[in-house]
């Protein structure tokens, strides 16, 4: 019987040629895609509701205006419609007024693509990250070298991701979760703080107590937080352990007590 391998020693030129053609084609997801062509720096997913509000404000009022630097941007969402009904209101008469709108669905792939073709980096808005599959659209930007941020306070979420650290290492990608209020500017002054007193000091910072003022008038919290606070405690007893566990993301015990006291071992006691 003619054996069923290809012979190594048999030159298939139209072979060769078919493969050539079609696998960067594979690899660059273009076989599914129905992408214009168009790339945006940024490319803000999930915009339609109350974060997606503050966005458009915080965009209009402050960074189209004062920025020194120009960029392009798009708004995208689950359903288009909401998305552009609030586009509508909050640029009405500017010249962002025709900002594109896109759709994406995690339950159509070919859209997820797309979308990530689309831009240089996604800022995803769209919560509870817990109920959601996002780690289709993190996979997607890690292999396209897409830069990816999100707002989550969600401990449990910024877990599942973890493993696509080493993935998003290798291509270049930046992955960035809980970057709003909660855990990005504390995160920051912290880590500023620590190397200040490293350099000018020598000394390690032991303990770190941030407070934030809002300001303005008085606020509570959004539909989108509330969803989150009731999707935290429905999400069973290890849930809650992880969120209330200050090294759920790593770090360690350190030798010193609250008080910068070194702590000393039994053994150093006999």
């Amino acid at each position: 019987m003619p054996c069923a391998r290809l012979i190594e020693d048999k030159n298939d030129t139209d072979a060769q040629k078919i493969y050539d053609e079609h696998f960067p084609l594979y690899k660059n997801y273009d076989w599914c895609s129905s992408w214009d062509g168009t790339k945006y720096d940024l490319v803000f997913y999930g915009v339609s509701g109350y974060t997606g509000y503050l966005m458009m404000e915080y965009l209009k009022r402050v960074s189209l205006k004062r920025t020194a630097e120009s960029f392009t941007f798009a708004f995208a969402g689950r359903t288009p419609g909401r998305v552009q009904e609030l586009r509508d209101r909050e640029f009405a008469g500017t010249i962002w007024e025709d900002t594109p709108v896109m759709q994406m669905s995690y339950d159509d792939p070919y859209s997820i693509i797309d979308l990530v073709k689309s831009a240089r980096c996604i800022i995803n808005v769209a919560g509870p990250y817990m109920l959601t599959q996002g780690e289709l659209m993190i996979d997607c930007c890690i292999t396209m070298g897409v830069h990816y941020c999100d707002i989550s306070g969600e401990i449990p979420w910024s877990r599942r991701i973890t493993p696509l650290h080493r993935y998003a290492e290798r291509n270049g990608a930046f992955i960035i979760p809980s970057a709003a209020s909660a855990g990005g500017f504390p995160d920051l002054c912290t880590f500023l703080c620590a190397k200040k007193a490293r350099e000018d000091y020598g000394e390690e910072l032991r303990k770190a107590i941030c407070y934030v003022n809002g300001g303005g008038a008085v606020a509570t919290a959004s539909g989108g937080t509330l969803k989150t606070r009731a999707t935290m405690a429905s999400g069973g007893d290890d849930t809650r352990k992880m969120m209330g566990d200050p090294y759920a993301l790593g770090g360690f015990v350190p030798d010193r007590d609250r008080h910068g006291v070194k702590l000393l071992g039994s053994g150093a006691l006999g």
